[in-house]
């Protein structure tokens, strides 16, 4: 058994869903927001690296070290760390002296200000990025998918054609429109849910992201939805769309989610094809700048993937390798 104080941003409940694998394999989890608020002022300062506002974060690092003044870790897990100053990782290091502290990037450093300037403080970092990964001598690992999404389902129809719901940034607006009138004038079916946290969020796309002209307010929604209400609609879909952010090549959860499904995915990122699971038939490779459905693939069965290949994306074996101990490791 080990003791892990983990921080992570509050991101569609994986911080909750990691939380809970690790305690189900019997190890002790003190889990926390990555931020020390998800109000927007908070949230630009963070992602800009805003100097007046660190004292703020270190204050939050050091009421966390506090709550916690009587326990010793193992290891300090730290997904993104964007919202961690040098200083409040010195904290930690100072505070718990014997524990190792670890980073996952779930995020290209390019999207993180002072990413690059931080990673020599860790022990040892990971990353969803194969680009970063080489450039900067870390270890690539790409994301998991939790048992919410595991298990391929048959339905005796589909509702859908095509199925996307995630955040609606970069290109991903435009793609979706796309997609959507050609599945009108082909007679299909295609869902879309674009999420957006905030109406200032929104205005802030419609000034500075050219993709974000024709984007109308009603056209968006800032409630997420569900996890089983996210699987049902996927379920029932004939594959999946995937738009990642133009600063990524990193692949998104939802493309690893999929793996889990069984799911066939359209998908922009190129790189994709550079991946052991990879597969013409259950992955079409979707021009970002000409988006074109592809009827023979939407028609076309899933390929099952080999146990292996699919165990070693799930949620269990990621951690395994993030701490380098079994999953049944006591």
């Amino acid at each position: 058994m080990k003791r892990i104080l983990m921080f992570c941003p509050n991101f569609f409940g994986y911080d909750k869903k990691m939380a809970e694998a690790l305690r189900n394999q019997g190890h002790q989890v003190d889990l926390y927001d990555e931020r020390v608020s998800n109000n927007v002022f908070a949230k630009i300062c963070i992602r800009y690296n805003v100097q007046f506002f660190h004292p703020v974060l270190d204050r939050y690092i050091a009421r966390i070290i506090t709550e916690n003044a009587n326990k010793q870790y193992d290891y300090i897990f730290i997904i993104k760390g964007e919202g961690l100053t040098r200083n409040g990782l010195s904290m930690l290091r100072s505070a718990y002296p014997k524990a190792k502290q670890i980073l996952y990037l779930w995020d290209s450093l390019d999207n993180i200000t002072d990413g690059v300037d931080k990673l020599s403080l860790y022990d040892k970092v990971l990353t969803f990025d194969p680009e970063d990964a080489k450039e900067y001598r870390l270890i690539f690992r790409p994301l998991f998918y939790h048992k919410g999404f595991s298990g391929k389902t048959e339905p005796t129809e589909f509702n859908y054609d095509i199925a996307f719901i995630g955040t609606a940034h970069s290109s991903r607006p435009r793609i979706v429109k796309a997609l959507t009138q050609q599945c009108e004038e082909q007679g299909r079916k295609f869902y879309s849910y674009l999420f957006t946290p905030h109406y200032l969020v929104y205005l802030y796309n419609k000034v500075l992201n050219k993709e974000y002209r024709d984007v109308k307010w009603p056209d968006l929604r800032t409630q997420s939805l569900p996890a089983q209400t996210v699987r049902e609609i996927y379920d029932t879909s004939r594959c999946v769309l995937d738009v990642e952010h133009g600063r990524q090549r990193g692949l998104t959860m939802r493309t690893i989610e999929m793996l889990g499904m069984g799911k066939k995915v359209i998908t922009t990122n190129t790189l994709i094809a550079q991946y052991d699971f990879y597969n013409p038939k259950n992955f079409f490779i979707l021009d970002r700048a000409n988006p074109v459905l592809d009827v023979a693939f939407l028609e076309a069965s899933y390929e099952p993937l080999s146990k292996e290949i699919q165990e070693k994306y799930s949620l269990d074996s990621f951690l395994k390798e993030i701490f380098e101990f079994g999953v049944d490791a006591q």
